[in-house]
């Protein structure tokens, strides 16, 4: 069995392991970070094209499968419990569990279909259902709350809902009960503006984390909708980006990456970029405090691959 990443998309750390949805050999990978091993989720072969994992507080696994048009769901001890979706005909790109609720990107409707977890059976949808076929929308033809090519999800503390869409070049939220808030970016290629945003994350300070596939960068908003900072930049030198997909902010396992930072450095939270090009890696970045001249420990060390 071959060691490594194919092409990888999404992305979920729990308890010193990293799971990360491997579109290109069509399963889960799982680096255990505390033990430094390699292995898969499962070798299930229903896993077609596992694009997004959420892991929720008891460790149970819900994978987004575009392909198999099912929610995957795996208990803590990664045995397959059910699979959410089946009657549906949706296509998942994307999944955030809250309570009862699994949220879903859906490529075949443009929408966000809601789930229970608990029977199985569709809830609600939000955003309006995609009216042009045949064609993709631009951002100006598209009207509050409808996508023109949806893509990932994330939700805030409050329950509000963050969507990218790669087309129409923007950020749609709606607010817990699932009625349109506002637009976040439009397309262009200035700072503040998107081409093709994909994946997003919404950090504990109620920041908005979107990485941009085309421009290779990934952009942080406060609460405002203000640009605060980008980083990445195309390339393969040591923090820059090449393709990326999806964005994680993490609270929970700055230890195991602490030995690669510079010295005196106090890592608050880790942010995790996944990239799918050449060569396909999980770039990790450390937000916190750093001296003013601090030296990496070592070269590696210094790279955040």
């Amino acid at each position: 069995m071959p060691e490594g990443l194919g092409v990888p998309y999404g992305m979920a750390l729990f308890e010193g392991k990293l799971y990360v949805c491997d579109v290109g050999r069509k399963k889960v990978a799982v680096f255990d970070l505390r033990n430094r091993t390699f292995g898969y989720l499962t070798e299930d072969r229903r896993l077609m094209r596992p694009v997004n994992i959420f892991i929720d507080a008891q460790g149970w696994k819900y994978i987004a499968d575009s392909a198999a048009g099912l929610v995957f769901v795996f208990d803590r001890s990664d045995n397959l419990i059910t699979m959410l979706g089946k009657e549906l005909r949706i296509r998942p790109v994307d999944v955030v569990v809250r309570g009862v609720l699994c949220y879903v990107t859906d490529y075949a409707s443009n929408q966000i279909v809601v789930l229970s977890t608990v029977t199985g059976e569709e809830i609600m949808r939000i955003g309006l259902r995609r009216r042009m076929k045949g064609r993709t929308q631009t951002e100006a033809e598209l009207p509050p709350g409808e996508f023109s090519l949806i893509s990932d999800l994330a939700l805030d503390q409050q329950g509000n809902i963050y969507v990218t869409d790669k087309a129409g070049a923007r950020i749609t939220q709606f607010d817990s009960s699932g009625v349109f808030r506002r637009t976040i970016g439009r397309l262009g290629d200035n700072v503040d503006e998107f081409v093709r945003p994909k994946g997003i994350a919404v950090d504990r300070e109620n920041r908005i984390w979107v990485v941009d596939a085309a421009t290779e960068v990934a952009k942080i908003y406060n609460e405002r909708a203000q640009l605060l900072l980008f980083f990445g930049l195309p390339g393969n030198e040591p923090g820059m980006m090449n393709l990326p997909a999806t964005i994680v902010v993490d609270y929970d396992n700055v230890e195991f990456f602490q030995e690669y930072a510079v010295r005196r450095a106090s890592i608050e939270f880790l942010v995790l970029v996944s990239n799918q090009h050449g060569p396909n890696k999980i770039s990790v970045y450390g937000f916190g405090t750093f001296p003013a001249h601090g030296k990496a420990v070592t070269q590696t060390r210094a790279s955040g691959n």
